[in-house]
């Protein structure tokens, strides 16, 4: 019958019979588990579970008489492997039955499926489904393999309310002034060592409870809601007392800056509340405050594990300005490191070719000059010489922004250039290796160096300045000097400097 209904499928008379029905029907393949819902991995408490296979499964074997299912069934992971010992026969003696999930099993109507739901939430924890390898389909077919193991995760809980700092199972100095908490809402309290309310406030959020006195040494402490202790958010008091205020690594931020917006990152040794101000020369001022929270040895040597990054946005592009921070821990001690100045990135910085060295086997070099107003982004820029070839001016994106602040000087140079040759390169000049092996292809030609350009790259690029066609020749190690009072977009006279060159300094 088989045979004939698909010879009258292909012939194109009769039932139209799907791939599926042929793949079931169409020889002695055993049944599989085909589908499983939800997939392992993480699972809310809550969660039912269904188990699809390839063929109409027997009922028989699905349910037991308790209306349960021992051949699908759930277990905690250390009791599976003696779960899916005992799921192998039929029946269950009543300590087996003790070791699966109590869980109502439904069949679907095509008998292809079968869904597990608890009778009460999944605890945290791991969890496995079994599926018996003695399970038949209804024409007999003993399932593929040695039967299924699927692992699941019940994540913990969020807490009703949690610890901010100090963290919970942290240990603090005995001053702490301040401890911090999490609520949506409810009264949040600190209990002391014998279970007293020692600060409390209402919560609606994050909430700061100011502590009237100091801890007690060794003691732990344990945040409350609505007057019942929180498990697992306690923190203790050490020994020893925190008597120095915040610090920066390198007493000073890093920053990164763009158009419109500067990424502040420090390191300080303590957990802190960070206030930021950023303000231009006109007084103008963007403030903002972020903490950073971290759990330092309490009694330890001082480290700068606290890491925090905050990013300010508001600014406006090619300004000058000024960055203040203050530290404030909740030990009362409060930290205002130096201001730092720094400028917002230009969109089309004004920029020159100020100093060209065409002589010198390992010593050319192209300087430029950031007039400003505003930072130039180098990562941006590249020269494109008669060939029309864009060259960047770095090889490769550098672990930070590069940028060139206003008035400062930068290098363009080849692969093989020598800094040794110039011992008077002022420290903290910008050495801009050149993406070919050396500038410009094969290095500036000492008789007669052709033109190139200072452009922005992009889809066209734009010029940004120029170095002519034409420029007088100069003696071996002699540079070539543009005339810097002129604008960068107007032709200027470019002379003879002075022996050696000048890289990084003015004429």
């Amino acid at each position: 019958m088989i045979r004939a209904a698909l010879l009258l499928a292909l012939l194109g008379c009769g039932p139209k019979i799907s791939g599926a029905e042929v793949a079931a029907d169409a020889g002695p393949s055993p049944p599989t588990v085909s589908d499983l819902d939800p997939e392992p991995g993480v699972v809310p408490a809550g969660a039912t579970f269904t188990v699809r296979f390839s063929a109409a499964m027997d009922e028989g074997q699905l349910l037991a008489a308790s209306g349960r299912s021992e051949t699908v069934a759930l277990a905690a992971e250390a009791d599976a492997e003696r779960a899916a010992a005992a799921i192998e026969h039929s029946p269950l003696s009543a300590h087996e039955r003790e070791l699966l999930v109590p869980a109502a099993a439904t069949i679907a109507s095509d008998r292809r499926s079968v869904t597990l739901a608890p009778d009460q939430p999944l605890a945290a924890g791991a969890w496995v489904l079994l599926v018996s390898p003695r399970l038949k389909d209804e024409d007999g077919r003993k399932l593929s393999g040695d039967g299924r193991r699927f692992a699941f995760q019940v994540a913990q809980p969020a807490p009703a309310a949690r610890l901010i700092s100090p963290p919970p199972g942290g240990e603090v100095p005995w001053n702490l002034a301040v401890a911090r908490a999490f609520a949506p809402s409810g009264r949040v309290a600190l209990l002391g060592p014998s279970g007293e309310e020692i600060a409390a406030a209402e919560a609606s959020g994050a909430v700061a409870l100011p502590l009237p006195l100091p801890l007690v040494p060794g003691a732990g402490y344990t945040l409350a809601l609505g007057g019942k202790p929180v498990p697992g958010q306690s923190f203790s008091a050490a020994t020893c007392a925190r008597g120095a205020a915040p610090a920066l690594q390198g007493g000073a931020a890093r920053l990164s800056v763009g158009d419109t917006w500067v990424a502040v990152q420090v390191a300080l040794d303590w957990p802190a509340l960070l206030e930021l101000e950023v303000e231009d020369a006109r007084g103008a001022a963007v403030a903002t405050e972020a903490p950073v929270l971290c759990a330092p040895p309490p009694c330890g040597p001082p480290g700068f594990g606290c890491p925090g990054s905050i990013r300010i946005e508001g600014l406006r592009p090619a300004e000058d300005y000024a960055l203040r921070i203050t530290a404030r821990d909740d030990y009362g001690f409060t930290a205002r490191p130096s201001p730092q100045a720094f400028s917002t990135l230009a969109a089309l910085p004004r920029v020159l070719l100020s100093e060209v060295m065409t002589s010198g086997i390992d010593g050319e070099y192209a300087e430029i000059l950031n007039l400003g107003p505003g930072a130039a982004d180098l990562e941006t820029l590249a020269l494109q010489g008669a060939d029309g070839v864009v060259r960047p001016l770095l090889g490769s994106a550098p672990p930070l922004p590069a940028v060139l602040a206003p008035g400062s000087r930068a290098l363009a140079v080849g692969a093989s250039f020598d800094a040794g040759l110039y011992p008077g390169i002022p420290p903290g000049t910008q050495i801009l290796r050149a993406a070919t092996q050396r500038l410009l292809g094969r290095g500036l030609s000492d008789d007669a160096q052709g033109p190139f350009a200072l452009v922005s790259q992009g889809a066209s690029p734009v010029p940004l300045a120029d170095f002519p066609a034409g420029a007088p020749r100069c003696p071996a190690g002699v540079s070539l000097q543009r005339d810097e009072a002129a604008p960068p977009g107007s032709p200027a006279a470019w002379i003879c400097g002075r022996g050696g060159g000048t890289p990084g300094r003015a004429p």
